[in-house]
């Protein structure tokens, strides 16, 4: 469980994360609803796993790369249907570390990275306290490119410490976009911070 401070920070994060001006359009957000979570987004929040072991050989093929898992858990939240917004959980493990390190961003909009919009297929996500960003990119209906060009602040999982450390560092030069695929949505009840969403996890909404 993180810290009661390190939630409320968190929340403040979210809320306050100011929205691109090329906001999508209902049509462009529901598509992008559809295809990560399979359905749009009702009243009820709505919820998408992601996830990737990478084995010996890809690793060996890589030695730059020291990601050895990563989980992603994405949030869609629909309380105003004209402006829907999106939160993501990151978790992962290291090649030469047993522990489990954890992000939490959130994401206002979705949009191409262009001034005119366009493909609404990248939705933009900003660390809590300016830790970076995470970009997370529909591939097809059962996969997701995740970029992270400049690194993100991580933590232990379950770290309790008002004073949090950055260990941003163990990400290396090879740790800048992963293709992650569906999986069941249980996966990803550990990057819940929210105790009232593990049920929903377990019963797949």
């Amino acid at each position: 469980m993180r810290s009661a401070s390190s939630v409320a920070t968190l929340a403040v994060i979210l809320v306050g994360v100011s929205l691109p001006a090329h906001a999508a359009s209902v049509e462009q957000n529901q598509a992008f609803q559809k295809q990560i979570f399979g359905r749009t987004i009702a009243k009820n929040r709505i919820h998408a796993c992601y996830k990737r072991v990478y084995d010996a050989p890809h690793l060996a093929s890589h030695p730059q790369q020291n990601v050895r898992t990563m989980t992603l858990l994405v949030t869609g939240k629909g309380e105003d249907p004209a402006m829907p917004t999106y939160e993501l959980g990151l978790g992962v493990t290291f090649r030469k570390s047993g522990s489990h390190f954890e992000t939490y961003g959130s994401c206002g909009t979705i949009g191409d990275g262009t001034p005119q919009g366009g493909k609404a297929n990248v939705v933009n996500c900003g660390v809590d306290c300016d830790g970076g960003s995470i970009d997370v990119t529909l591939k097809n209906e059962k996969s997701v490119l995740v970029s992270i060009p400049e690194g993100a602040r991580i933590w232990k999982a379950g770290n309790t410490s008002d004073d949090e450390h950055d260990e941003s560092r163990r990400f290396g030069s090879d740790d800048k976009l992963f293709r992650l695929d569906r999986t069941q949505l249980s996966d990803c009840l550990s990057l819940t911070v929210d105790d009232d969403e593990k049920p929903e996890l377990r019963k797949g909404q």
